[in-house]
């Protein structure tokens, strides 16, 4: 949740589309994923990240599923952390 958090926090996200938003998300789970990966190779270092340079592909069917979730609910209304733990829940449901 925090890394989706990261992702937004720095932008005026209430203003971006849905699907511009479920394509950072992605992005920043798959980021997360990659980084929780790299620190179980025993010796690995895993240091910052910058900033996300592209978001997600728009095909991949976990933006779908967020674009729908978002289509639903007032998710411009939300308070980001609340977005934020609401769409990591709909990716751990999608999988």
């Amino acid at each position: 949740m925090a890394a989706v958090y990261a992702a937004l926090n720095p932008y005026s996200w209430r203003s971006f589309t849905p699907d511009l938003v479920a394509r950072r998300v992605v992005a920043a789970t798959d980021r997360q994923a990659l980084t929780d990966l790299l620190q179980t190779v025993p010796g690995a270092s895993v240091g910052t990240w910058d900033e996300l340079p592209e978001p997600a592909d728009p095909r991949d069917p976990r933006v779908a599923a967020l674009v729908r979730f978002m289509e639903d609910h007032p998710w411009n209304q939300l308070r980001l952390h609340t977005l934020c733990r609401l769409m990591v829940r709909v990716l751990r449901e999608a999988a």
